[in-house]
């Protein structure tokens, strides 16, 4: 019988000495919104229940105080069952933990931070050879927001963090109603701009998390089989661009496969016929995104008016045909100047310069 108090102690302070190491990578109003929305999951508060500011300043001051401890700490490894784990071997720690109906995530999300959780399995299923894990409450986890993940062939997607991801959407429709996407993806699961919080639209909005966490699978799977394509070239363009405007770039262009791909979100999108997931995929193409794949921005605009879900395939099949060809000059640059400083220079030069400002 697994100790969940113990391990998720253990799985806490490895979130906590991630979130000392790279706190300083979120901007000022980022970091503050992350640690109100962490302060509520610790707390135990739902989304709709007031945070009263006394209690969450001072709490916010306890965690910089714990950050300044920590910041020079090595990550620890993970005790289970009297043996010790590296706290990234994901495989071997959820051998022991799938018999419990747990699942231990851990990888490198933006800026290559450390990013750890522990949550209940909802659900798991195989799709083309990938295990597929959805997950529910969360024992424990960093400032890292990422609703799924993507580990060897393993997908985990985070119902409990696509919940809380909505629950700012929908404070952010109730205060702005002239946003079209995030009007029309709300409204299509009944929930609208006058609605108030309140428990009631708690529990609304965990049932959008729940079929938002179907749609999340297949962004995973498109990253999975592009990737395959790809190869291991990419991993390595990656690490040599870091997070600079080229490296967003290639982030980007990644992404933008994986939505548009034969076995990614738009495909199951379409082929469900999931508006409220169409709607949503509006809601949050931001960044690189949304420069690269501009033709689902008039695709959308002439579904809301037609219903017409080829207009969103014929964008979908653009997208995809474009961020190919994205790939393959990122991959012949990196080929031509890796190890070199003008990298960095050359694809801003070839690729970014008719794309942005």
């Amino acid at each position: 019988m697994i100790d969940i108090a113990n391990l998720s102690a253990q799985v806490k302070k490895n979130c906590n000495i991630s979130d000392a190491k790279f706190w300083g990578y979120y901007s000022l109003c980022g970091i503050l919104l992350r640690l109100r929305e962490l302060y509520q999951i610790e707390i135990g508060l739902r989304p709709d229940e007031k945070i009263q500011q006394k209690d969450v300043g001072t709490w916010i001051a306890e965690r910089e105080n714990l950050w300044r401890e920590l910041e020079d700490n090595d990550y620890e490894k993970i005790t289970l069952n009297g043996t010790l784990f590296n706290p990234l071997a994901v495989e071997s720690i959820n051998d022991v933990l799938g018999k419990e109906g747990l699942i231990y995530g851990a990888g490198y999300g933006l800026h290559m931070k450390p990013s750890f959780f522990l949550a209940d399995i909802l659900s798991r299923e195989t799709i083309d050879g990938f295990h597929v894990y959805i997950t529910g409450r969360e024992y424990a986890r960093d400032l890292s927001d990422n609703p799924a993940m993507l580990q060897d062939r393993t997908i985990i997607v985070r119902a409990d963090t696509i919940r809380l991801l909505l629950w700012q959407r929908f404070e952010e429709m109730r205060c702005n109603k002239t946003k079209e996407a995030l009007v029309f993806a709300f409204s299509k699961y009944g929930i609208h701009p006058e609605e108030t919080p309140s428990e009631d639209i708690d529990k609304r909005i965990q049932e959008v998390a729940l079929s938002e966490a179907e749609t999340y699978k297949y962004h995973e799977l498109g990253e999975a089989v592009e990737g395959e394509k790809i190869g291991n070239a990419w991993k390595l363009l990656l690490t040599d661009l870091s997070d600079g405007r080229a490296g967003l770039f290639a982030r980007g262009v990644k992404d933008v496969l994986a939505d548009t791909s034969e076995k990614g979100m738009l495909r199951y999108i379409i082929g469900n016929r999931k508006e409220g997931s169409l709607g949503f995929y509006m809601v949050f193409l931001g960044g690189m995104r949304k420069i690269i794949f501009p033709e689902i921005l008039s695709a959308f605009h002439a579904f809301a008016e037609t219903g017409e879900w080829s207009k969103i395939d014929e964008a979908r099949d653009m997208g995809y045909k474009k961020a190919g060809g994205y790939a393959t000059r990122l991959l012949e640059l990196f080929q031509e100047k890796r190890n070199t400083a003008s990298l960095t220079e050359s694809i801003e030069g070839a690729l970014l310069k008719d794309l942005l400002p």
